[in-house]
């Protein structure tokens, strides 16, 4: 009512009372923003809340309201430098795991070689927003402990920066990734570089960062040649040719595998080819992964096959075991689109990935993991009885599994209880894996149960 009113009974309301009534209302907002506020905010914001309060009072509330869009802005950048360091964690990979976890017993040996396993690997995960405030202090800091290192037996080969944490990056920041990159492979001789957006999008900034961090150039190739003893030329040529010095991942998993990948092929060049990394060296085996990606195969060397996807997981003495097992074995064929098993439905087989790809996703969200082959689906619902947790679709073309039943397993397990226990086995190895995997030792929870 007042407010239709107040215009016209104003002139009736004695001076004095609104004049105390303005002064009461200034006093109260004084002592809400500044007196109340004063210990609630660092110096710093404090210092803002005064400013606009004095720029209010000499110059009017339009000059206060550009004064506190500085002031907040301001205080947005200096606390971006002062406590937030771009770096959250610099440490080795060797504690690390990716899903490549079906690599033959050669293969692991390697990396968990000391000296030339994923010790090699320096991981260094960044945080909050890179910009030209932060990155001097980012790339002196990734500098100065890569220099602190060299020509130790600490010093890494490969090098992955994280940027799943990272808000955003400005156009300075993005100049300087790059910058960085060529440092590392020139100047630090890092036999390879490989960076992580966290997302499928790319890196948070409008510059093509994601090109720019995966274009390789001669001048770079023969800029680091001279400095290298021709041994390391040699190698770091046959890694050239098959691995790029710079590589940019969706996801730390993806980067990890490659990084496993270059070690693997750097300490043994029988392995560079990605099909040979899950099984063992032999001619026979080698033969038929060549013939298994150019669909065509036998019968023998697919049973061939598993027997050594389960020899790698098996480290047992009785090795005639696992011949016993894939004879309980049958073949199985699917085709695109095909539901292997839908999630909640009964447990009544574990099945090993021979050829093709599966999805494994969960029921009304779109979370899902890649299955490749040699690796285990269903085991844990084999040998535990829980109903199945996921949802497993073929994906490509066709795929061909072997599948152990329940009523099979049961009878071994009566019958041949320590080639039943192999079973056991497999689901302790890929928990283990899915426990040490590094989706869960950073902030990550993509890793799906099979």
């Amino acid at each position: 009512m007042l407010f239709f009113v107040g215009p016209h009974i104003a002139s009736y309301i004695p001076r004095c009372m609104a004049g105390t009534l303005l002064l009461h209302i200034g006093i109260d907002l004084i002592l809400e923003g500044v007196y109340d506020s004063h210990g609630k905010f660092d110096n710093l914001e404090y210092a803002g809340i005064w400013l606009i309060t004095i720029v209010m009072t000499v110059y009017g509330m339009s000059a206060a309201l550009i004064a506190g869009i500085i002031a907040a802005l301001s205080t947005y950048a200096a606390q971006s430098i002062t406590h937030i360091n771009p770096i959250r964690d610099m440490c080795t990979a060797s504690s690390f795991r990716s899903s490549s976890w079906d690599r033959s017993p050669e293969a692991l040996a390697i990396l968990d070689d000391d000296r030339i396993g994923r010790n090699k690997i320096l991981l260094i995960q960044l945080q909050g927003h890179v910009f030209f405030g932060n990155v001097a202090l980012l790339t002196d800091n990734i500098k100065g402990t890569l220099n602190e290192v060299k020509g130790t037996d600490e010093e890494p080969w490969i090098i992955i920066l994280d940027f799943s944490l990272i808000v955003a990056i400005d156009s300075s920041a993005a100049h300087a990734m790059v910058k960085l990159k060529n440092i590392l492979q020139n100047a630090l001789h890092i036999e390879a570089t490989i960076f992580v957006t966290g997302c499928v999008e790319g890196f948070p900034c409008e510059f093509p960062l994601s090109r720019e961090l995966a274009r390789t150039t001669n001048d770079e190739e023969e800029e680091s040649a001279p400095t290298q003893s021709p041994e390391a030329a040699m190698r770091a040529d046959l890694l050239r040719r098959n691995f790029p010095r710079s590589r940019v991942c969706s996801d730390l998993d993806s980067a990890l595998i490659f990084a496993e990948d270059v070690l693997i092929a750097r300490a043994d060049p029988t392995f560079t080819h990605s099909q040979n990394r899950n099984v063992a060296r032999n001619d026979r085996l080698y033969s038929a992964q060549i013939a298994l990606n150019e669909f065509d195969i036998s019968l023998d060397d697919e049973l061939l096959l598993v027997t050594q996807y389960i020899a790698n997981i098996h480290k047992g003495k009785h090795s005639q075991d696992v011949s016993v097992l894939v004879r309980s074995f049958k073949r199985e064929v699917y085709f695109k689109d095909a539901i292997i098993w839908k999630q909640g439905s009964e447990s009544d087989c574990a099945k090993i990935l021979v050829h093709g790809t599966l999805t494994s996703h969960l029921e009304g969200n779109e979370t899902c993991e890649l299955i490749t082959k040699g690796s285990f689906i269903g085991e844990l619902g084999l040998v535990h009885g829980i109903r199945r947790l996921t949802t497993v679709k073929c994906i490509s073309d066709s795929a061909v599994l072997y599948s152990l039943s329940k009523e099979t397993w049961d009878d071994l397990s009566e019958r041949q209880p320590r080639v039943a226990r192999i079973m056991d086995g497999v689901v302790i190895h890929y928990l283990t894996h899915r426990v040490q995997h590094v989706s869960n030792r950073i902030f990550e929870t993509r890793c799906l149960p099979i």
